[in-house]
């Protein structure tokens, strides 16, 4: 075999396997990890914590009154109250806000942020900022039952449109972790409001044209 042919067969060989894997990641299959090990790929993780982010998170340090008082729930065993959820929302809406300093109590699976984050949600069930949160929670300590409920009750209590729409692709990326079909279940949810089942319909047309760009052979 001539080097020509060594590439030809290098190339139909790489080709197969792009649309092996364009297929499954249009069929989204739970297994994926497996599905792509039984092609011979190794999984790497690309969220796995580096130490550098780890060191940021132990060296950050409350700096505002605001700041010290937040950490102090964090760490202690007290009872969240309306006045943090307020104070939590508006510190971690701040430009400037020590990412670093949040994130190690995300990372550690902390109850009292979960409990600020869902008071706040109790508060403003829509708020998009509190769910990104309490997605980002899941990340570290899955809690699927919780993040569904409050996607639902957030899309059942939305009603501005683009709002709405913000809320669906939120949802559908959130849910697509744990492989639960989030727009399927608006769509059932909301069969009889004509401005949500457009939207719905709005974001699966995108989802599909995703799919679609996606390399095939």
């Amino acid at each position: 075999m001539n080097q020509s042919e060594d590439e030809d067969d290098l190339e139909g060989r790489y080709l197969e396997r792009v649309h092996v894997v364009s297929r499954l990641f249009r069929h989204r299959p739970r297994n994926m990890t497996e599905k792509m090990e039984e092609m011979g790929f190794n999984w790497y993780d690309d969220d796995a914590p580096n130490a550098d982010e780890i060191a940021e998170e132990r060296s950050a340090r409350p700096i505002t009154g605001d700041q010290k008082a937040l950490v102090s729930f964090l760490e202690g065993s007290s009872p969240a109250n309306d006045n943090l959820a307020a104070l939590w929302r508006t510190e971690t809406g701040r430009e400037g806000t020590p990412l670093a300093l949040w994130r190690r109590y995300f990372r550690a699976g902390s109850p009292q942020i979960k409990t600020l984050i869902l008071l706040g949600l109790d508060q403003s069930p829509s708020d998009r900022d509190l769910l990104g949160q309490l997605a980002f929670f899941h990340e570290f300590h899955p809690i699927p039952k919780e993040l569904l409920s409050r996607y639902l009750r957030a899309c059942v209590e939305e009603h501005d449109r683009d709002s709405f729409l913000a809320l669906a692709q939120d949802f559908d990326e959130a849910a697509e972790t744990f492989g639960y079909d989030a727009l399927s279940a608006l769509r059932d949810r909301h069969a009889k409001d004509p401005l949500k089942i457009a939207v719905i319909e709005e974001v699966l047309r995108q989802r599909a044209r995703d799919e679609t760009d996606l390399p095939l052979a």
